[in-house]
C-alpha cells in the first residue's frame, strides 16, 4: 500500500487548516532576525564597545610577576589589590621589602601613583603580638576580613585590616581622589599576586562602624587603689580605653615597648583642668602617676603631637 505523505505545514484530521508555516513565514523570518540582533548586542556588551578599553572590565596585573619573585624571600606572602582605579600606574608600582614593621618585623611596602602624583600605599607585615600593635586615634570598622580600624587625620585616610596572619595598612593622602569608601573597597580586594587579575569598577558600599570594645576597668587592690599599667607601643596605647571610679585612688605605671618617638611623652588627665606630664627616657624607663579622679566625665590622654591618643572614662 502506498504511503500518503502529510505536508509539514498542514494538520491531519477533520479540523485541518491551511498551512501554518506558509501563512506565518514572514513573522518567523522577522523573529529570527530579532534574535540575531539580540545576540549581537549581547556580544557587543560582553566584549566591549568599539573603541572602548577592555581594561574597564578586567586585565592582568603587570606588577604581579615582580611580587611573586619577591615573595620567595619573604616570611609571608605579599598581597596586591585586585581593584584599583585605572588612573593608577600598576606597571611602575614602587615595591620595597627592606622596611621594618612596628616591632621590627619584616615589612613590605607597595605604592601606586597617578600621573598627577596622587598615591595609595600598602604596608604589610605579620605582627608577633597583634594586640600590642594598634592604630592610634582610629575607630573600629567592619570589613570583609573581620574587624578593622579607620584613621582619619587631617588630609589622610588609613585602614588596617588583618588578612589571616598578615596585617595590611592601606592609606592615602589624597582623600578627594580616594574617599574612605573607595579605600575600603581597595583594601577588601587584596589577594595573592598569583591571581594575576585586576578589575576597575565603582564601589557601592559604606564604611560601617562597629561598637568599640568596653574600656579596661582596673581592679581595686587590697590597698583600695585602682592600679594598672599603661604601655605605649609603635601602634598606640594599651589599653587605649580606661574606665576609673571617681574618688578612688589610682596608681598608674607608664611604660613603653619599641620605638615610639613622641609617644615617650604623655599628657594624662589626672586633673582634667591641669593634666599631668610624664616622660620616658627609653624602654627600660617607667613613670608612676598617683592621683584620685576628681570629676566624672570622658577625657583624652595623648602625646605632644596627638599622634597617640586614648580615652579615660571617669565614672561614679
Amino acid at each position: 500500500m502506498a504511503q500518503r505523505r502529510v505536508p509539514l505545514d498542514s494538520q491531519s484530521g477533520s479540523d485541518a487548516k491551511p498551512g501554518f508555516l506558509r501563512r506565518h513565514r514572514w513573522l518567523l523570518i522577522g523573529g529570527s532576525a530579532v534574535l540575531v540582533l539580540v545576540a549581537a548586542a549581547g556580544t557587543w556588551l560582553l566584549l566591549g564597545r568599539p573603541g572602548a578599553s577592555r581594561a574597564e572590565e578586567g586585565a592582568e596585573a603587570p606588577e604581579a610577576q615582580r611580587v611573586i619573585e619577591l615573595n620567595r624571600d619573604m616570611p609571608f606572602q605579599i598581597l596586591i589589590p585586585a581593584y584599583l582605579p585605572k588612573e593608577f600606574d600598576r606597571a611602575n608600582a614602587k615595591i620595597q621589602v627592606n622596611a621594618s614593621g612596628p616591632m621590627g618585623e619584616a615589612m613590605a611596602e607597595l605604592t601606586y601613583q597617578t600621573k598627577k602624583g596622587e598615591s595609595v600605599s600598602f604596608r604589610e607585615w605579620v605582627p608577633p603580638d597583634p594586640k600590642l600593635e594598634t592604630l592610634g586615634s582610629s575607630r573600629p570598622i567592619q570589613t570583609k576580613w573581620g574587624p578593622g580600624w579607620l584613621l582619619t587625620h587631617i588630609n589622610m585616610y588609613a585602614i588596617w585590616t588583618d588578612i589571616g596572619p598578615t596585617r595590611v595598612a592601606t592609606f592615602t593622602g589624597d582623600i578627594e581622589k580616594l574617599p574612605k569608601e573607595q579605600l575600603l573597597a581597595i583594601a577588601e580586594s587584596l589577594g595573592p599576586p598569583s591571581n594575576n587579575q585586576v578589575f576597575y569598577f565603582k564601589p557601592d558600599q559604606q564604611v560601617k562602624d562597629v561598637a568599640p570594645p568596653p574600656p579596661y576597668q582596673p581592679p581595686v587592690n587590697a590597698e583600695g587603689v585602682q592600679e594598672f599599667t599603661l604601655v605605649v607601643t609603635p601602634g598606640g596605647y594599651d589599653p587605649i580605653r580606661v574606665a576609673l571610679k571617681r574618688g578612688v585612688p589610682v596608681r598608674m605605671t607608664f611604660k613603653q615597648l619599641g620605638d615610639v618617638g613622641c609617644g615617650q611623652d604623655l599628657a594624662f588627665p589626672a586633673d582634667p583642668v591641669n593634666p599631668s606630664s610624664l616622660h620616658l627616657d627609653g624602654e627600660g624607663d617607667s613613670e608612676v602617676l598617683e592621683f584620685t579622679p576628681p570629676t566624672a566625665g570622658e577625657y583624652s590622654f595623648y602625646c605632644p603631637h596627638q599622634m597617640y591618643r586614648g580615652i579615660l572614662f571617669v565614672r561614679e
